[in-house]
C-alpha cells in the first residue's frame, strides 16, 4: 500500500516543477534558441548586454529548461538569510514566481528562515545552471540581493492549491525544524492520507504557510562555455528604479 503510494506521488513531480516553469514563471511554450553567443577567445563575453535584469534571468531560465527538458533543476535556488547579530544560514528552496518586481518563494513561517527574515528582511539568493552544449559545458550562476517582503495570503493562495498531495500533507503535518518521533509522524501521515482520499477530508492552507518576496536591489550574472574565463555583469538598482550594468572580473 505504502509503496504504491510512493509511486503515485513521486511520478506527479516532474509535471508539478514543469507547471511551474511556464505557467508561474511566464516562459514562452515554443522552443527558443539558447542566448549565449560563445566567441573565438579564452576569454568569455556575455550578449547580449540586457537593459533590466528580469529580461535576462527570463531569457537564461529559459535556455536551461530548453537544454534540459527533463531537468528538474531550473527552479532550485539557495537562499541565505541573517540574524540581527550577523549569523548566516542557508538552505535550497523552490522558485514558486517570478514577477516583474521580485522572486516568489513559499514556506513554512515557524521556520527560521522566517525567525530570521522576521529580525533582518534582507536575504540573498543564488541559481547555477549547468548544463553541456556539444562537448563543452556551459555554466551560468545568477547571485540576488534585496529585500524580503512577506506577501498577503490573497497575493499567492494559488501556489499553494496547485500544490501535489504529499506537500499539502507535509505542510499539515509538519513543523519545519523541530525534533520528531519518525513514528509518529508517519501516523499522522497515513491518517490524514486516509482521511483525503475516502473524501472526509480538504487540506485547506494552514494559517502557518507562508510566502515571501525578495525585491532585488543587485543582481549579478555570472557566464562561462567550455574551458573559458567567464563574464560577469552586475545590475545594480538606483534611486529611480532604473538599473545601473557594468561588466566585472571574474
Amino acid at each position: 500500500m505504502l509503496e504504491k503510494q510512493a509511486i503515485r506521488l513521486a511520478s506527479r513531480v516532474p509535471s508539478v516543477f514543469h507547471s511551474l516553469r511556464y505557467s508561474s514563471i511566464g516562459l514562452p511554450q515554443e522552443k527558443v534558441e539558447p542566448s549565449f553567443i560563445p566567441t573565438d577567445s579564452n576569454l568569455h563575453r556575455i550578449e547580449p548586454m540586457s537593459k533590466h535584469p528580469m529580461e535576462l534571468f527570463k531569457a537564461w531560465y529559459g535556455d536551461h529548461v530548453q537544454l534540459n527538458p527533463n531537468n528538474l533543476m531550473a527552479n532550485v535556488l539557495s537562499l541565505s538569510t541573517a540574524t540581527k547579530s550577523g549569523r548566516v544560514s542557508n538552505r535550497t528552496l523552490i522558485l514558486r514566481r517570478l514577477d516583474e518586481d521580485g522572486f516568489v518563494i513559499m514556506t513554512d513561517g515557524r521556520s527560521k528562515k522566517s525567525a530570521e527574515l522576521a529580525e533582518n528582511p534582507f536575504a540573498a539568493m543564488s541559481f547555477l545552471w549547468l548544463c553541456m552544449k556539444g562537448q563543452a559545458c556551459l555554466s551560468r550562476q545568477v547571485r540576488i540581493e534585496g529585500k524580503v517582503e512577506a506577501l498577503d495570503e490573497s497575493n499567492w493562495i494559488d501556489i499553494y492549491e496547485k500544490e501535489p498531495l504529499f506537500c499539502k500533507i507535509r505542510a499539515h503535518i509538519c513543523n519545519q525544524g523541530r525534533e520528531v518521533e519518525w513514528r509518529d509522524l508517519k501516523n499522522h501521515h497515513d491518517q490524514l492520507l486516509k482521511e483525503v482520499e475516502e473524501g472526509n477530508r480538504e487540506l485547506e492552507k494552514p494559517a502557518h504557510v507562508v510566502a515571501y518576496k525578495l525585491h532585488p536591489d543587485m543582481i549579478e550574472f555570472y557566464e562561462s562555455f567550455g574551458l573559458t574565463i567567464g563574464d560577469r555583469l552586475l545590475y545594480r538598482k538606483q534611486d529611480d528604479n532604473s538599473w545601473r550594468v557594468s561588466r566585472i572580473a571574474a
